[in-house]
């Protein structure tokens, strides 16, 4: 009878949170141990570019940010530099992923903004407040990685990987995944270096409590990377910690969470791809994704933070590989990478991966999951997930 009472008990207190959810009321607190190092929160810089939707437009702070173009992701998107794509508007940040057209070769004008180069830090809270796109075919990401190129010449996944939130909109073998956010860290757990070099991941999936669409609800994504611990929350809750200093069949310490290079933050719409699959009929154009800010929080005991602000192009990255994107874009330099998927089950994949150095930051170039780890990352998630309520 204890056992039926404890239980019946925990459905209540479920149903009970469940209907008291309000998100709109929430505020994120980093701790009293943690001070705001670095923000944006995407006010006017600069003269406006274009009207949009009847106000003026605003170009993304150069201080801060590069936008990416190119057929980035192997997907079906086209990362462009149109005001149309990626600007600042009533102190939001707007991303936009647009119809294809024949005007647009069938591809799907969309836009990707990238910190490296300007804005990088190891250890701290990473967070932003943002409306997630929505619909079958999509595939928005905040995310976070590392840049060694410069010190050591690395590239993914040695350098490291945080995904802070991954969504693929739309009904995805069965389930709506438009009220899911998907965490995962990415390593190379074989070494250090890149030989020998096995790409690794770990991560798990949050729903909405109230089985709300993400897209409905301005959340606050957020990671704490520490020197023991990744961990990757939405609002409240906590929902994937992975222990950086014993790694399951890993190499041990990874450099790459240790300290000895920084990271540096993205935003991105991409479209298409093995995991998401295609849009259909079903998809409405255009597709926003809308953040209020962005921000990165240290602690004030340590002393040995790095933070590269407005590097110098001699340390800008001009190779980094991230996992679930490729890239078709001609290149000056060409680097072959093999790596190994691999969450619970492994998949071997190996890609050609270029990179152009940029005057101002980063090129960033990207690696997919091939469809099979991506079906039993989606199992090994629904299987494994645990909600805090």
């Amino acid at each position: 009878m204890l056992a039926v009472s404890v239980f019946f008990s925990l459905i209540l207190f479920q149903l009970v949170y469940t209907v008291s959810w309000n998100p709109s009321t929430f505020q994120y607190d980093p701790g009293s141990n943690y001070q705001l190092v670095w923000s944006d929160e995407f006010t006017n810089v600069g003269a406006a570019q274009a009207v949009i939707n009847g106000q003026p437009a605003y170009a993304v702070n150069p201080q801060n940010w590069v936008i990416q173009t190119g057929l980035i992701n192997g997907g079906l998107q086209n990362y462009t530099n149109s005001i149309q794509n990626c600007y600042v508007q009533n102190d939001q940040l707007v991303l936009v992923a647009m119809q294809a057209s024949s005007a647009t070769n069938n591809l799907y004008p969309s836009a990707m903004i990238t910190s490296a180069g300007l804005q990088q830090f190891t250890y701290g809270k990473f967070a932003a407040k943002l409306v997630a796109p929505y619909g079958k075919g999509l595939w928005p990401a905040f995310w976070l990685l590392g840049n060694a190129w410069a010190q050591y010449g690395f590239y993914w996944p040695t350098v490291g990987e945080i995904d802070i939130l991954e969504m693929i909109g739309g009904w995805v073998w069965g389930v709506n995944q438009d009220k899911t956010a998907y965490g995962t860290v990415h390593w190379n757990n074989a070494s250090n270096t890149l030989s020998p070099s096995n790409a690794a991941a770990q991560g798990t999936s949050w729903s909405t409590p109230d089985g709300s669409m993400l897209h409905n609800n301005s959340l606050v994504y957020w990671t704490e990377w520490n020197e023991t611990n990744i961990v990757i929350g939405v609002n409240e809750f906590t929902y994937f910690t992975l222990n950086t200093n014993n790694i399951s069949g890993s190499i041990n310490p990874v450099d790459a969470f240790h300290g000895k290079w920084p990271f540096y933050l993205l935003l991105n719409i991409a479209v298409g791809g093995s995991w998401p699959g295609s849009p259909d009929n079903t998809t409405v154009w255009p597709q926003n994704m809308v953040v209020d800010w962005v921000r990165v929080y240290q602690q004030t005991n340590v002393t040995s933070t790095y933070q590269q602000t407005n590097v110098s192009s001699t340390y800008q990255q001009t190779s980094v590989t991230s996992t679930y994107q490729q890239t078709n874009v001609s290149s000056t330099q060409q680097t072959t990478v093999s790596s190994t998927q691999q969450t619970t089950v492994s998949s071997t994949q190996q890609t050609n991966v270029g990179s152009n150095v940029s005057s101002s930051a980063a090129t960033a170039i990207f690696v997919h999951f091939s469809p099979s780890t991506n079906f039993f990352f989606i199992i090994f998630s629904y299987l494994f997930s645990f909600h805090m309520y």
